[in-house]
């Protein structure tokens, strides 16, 4: 296949993927849930709530292996994102405020980029995030599917408590409100 041809089909396949996972959350998301309603997801519902989270290791932007056992005894947020998910940029100023209002409460949020490390650097760079942020590329969708996200959607959140149990999943944006209200009794 020419070099051009093979250019035009990455793109193409890189429209299909940002189509689709727009296309999910719009379609597959209701309005946010009442406060008294939880989030029903598809990994809440093929059992990964209350079980242990899995083990992985990934490096840093600045290419340390990080592994997810680093952060033991904090309540933490996995979150699978990428640069071109536009939910998932929706979603990235509540996460910040949420790691400085409760950082020094054990609170982490981990991201997960599902993509290329220049364009993720750019993004940190940009919008000043303050937690840890990990590269994964294609090898954070086996990461994202020991989460329990069996479909590939973006973003993809994971709440697990101090222990290291899966206390709540939620595919497609997370709303401040709903972190927070889950988050509170982990504390």
């Amino acid at each position: 296949m020419s070099q051009p041809a093979f250019l035009g089909l990455l793109v193409v396949i890189a429209l299909l993927a940002g189509f689709g996972g727009y296309g999910f959350y719009h379609l597959g998301q209701p309005s946010e849930p009442a406060p008294a309603q939880a989030a029903v997801t598809p990994a809440a519902s093929n059992g990964v709530v209350g079980m242990a989270r899995p083990e992985f290791s990934l490096p840093d932007l600045e290419g340390t292996a990080r592994h997810i056992s680093e952060w033991d005894g904090d309540v933490v947020l996995v979150n699978f994102w990428a640069t071109w998910c536009p939910p998932c940029l929706k979603e990235m100023p509540a996460f910040v405020e949420v790691q400085e209002e409760y950082g020094a409460r054990g609170v982490t949020i981990v991201a997960v980029a599902i993509d290329e490390e220049n364009a993720v650097r750019d993004f940190v760079n940009t919008y000043g995030i303050n937690f840890p942020v990990l590269i994964g590329e294609t090898e954070a969708m086996t990461v994202t599917r020991d989460y329990g996200n069996r479909f590939g959607a973006l973003p993809y959140s994971v709440l697990y408590d101090r222990e290291g149990k899966i206390r709540f999943v939620k595919a497609g944006e997370l709303h401040k409100d709903t972190f927070v209200r889950e988050l509170k009794p982990l504390l």
